[in-house]
């Protein structure tokens, strides 16, 4: 059974890091789970330093990490890519996930998905989940975007924030947005903006 999950650059680095500090031995590696009944969404993603699998788990190679998932849990975490932001008032690691049904700013927060017999999850629901993972990014910037509504692979979108009074700088930031929401959601075919405001 193989599974992918993916790291950005910066993740990845901070797990070599965490490792390094815990003294792994060669056979460690990461542990993906997750904790039901936790966090403000419903569900918590956890990731813990483990020196071997257990029984049963899935073992995935990311470059040159072993990621150790339960095999009960492979299915939600197919897709999922894991993403280490820092800000002035917090700083860990966000998770992608085209499987949960939403994320939360937070970052390790999400609502699991709510149909569980392996039907694809709607182009509106991933662009959502996507969006969830690009806003924290634009919040730096004083800026936001939120999915309205999915028509035929566009992807509409209400913008919001400051330096949005140009049509250039509307233009700019939609093709910011439509470039991740594509690399995320490859079904996305295009964005374009509903409505802005401040």
């Amino acid at each position: 059974m193989s599974i992918a999950i993916s790291f950005t650059e910066r993740a990845a680095g901070q797990v070599r890091a965490l490792l390094n500090r815990e003294g792994a031995a060669p056979a460690s590696g990461l542990r993906v789970g997750v904790d039901t009944g936790g966090g403000c969404a419903g569900h918590r993603y956890r990731l813990t330093v483990e020196s071997v699998p257990y029984d049963g788990d899935v073992v995935i190679r990311v470059e040159d990490l072993d990621v150790f998932v339960a095999a009960s849990s492979v299915e939600q975490f197919d897709g999922m890519r894991i993403d280490y932001s820092e800000s002035l008032m917090s700083s860990g690691f966000t998770f992608y996930n085209p499987h949960a049904r939403s994320n939360c700013l937070c970052g390790p927060s999400f609502a699991p998905p709510v149909q569980p017999d392996g039907v694809e999850t709607s182009l509106l629901q991933k662009a959502n989940v996507a969006i969830q993972h690009i806003r924290p990014h634009l919040q730096l910037v004083g800026r936001d975007a939120s999915v309205v509504g999915v028509a035929d692979g566009v992807v509409s979108v209400r913008l919001t924030g400051i330096g949005l009074e140009r049509e250039a700088d509307v233009t700019e930031l939609v093709k910011t947005v439509e470039r991740q929401l594509k690399d995320a959601v490859p079904d996305v075919t295009r964005v374009v903006p509903a409505s802005v405001g401040r």
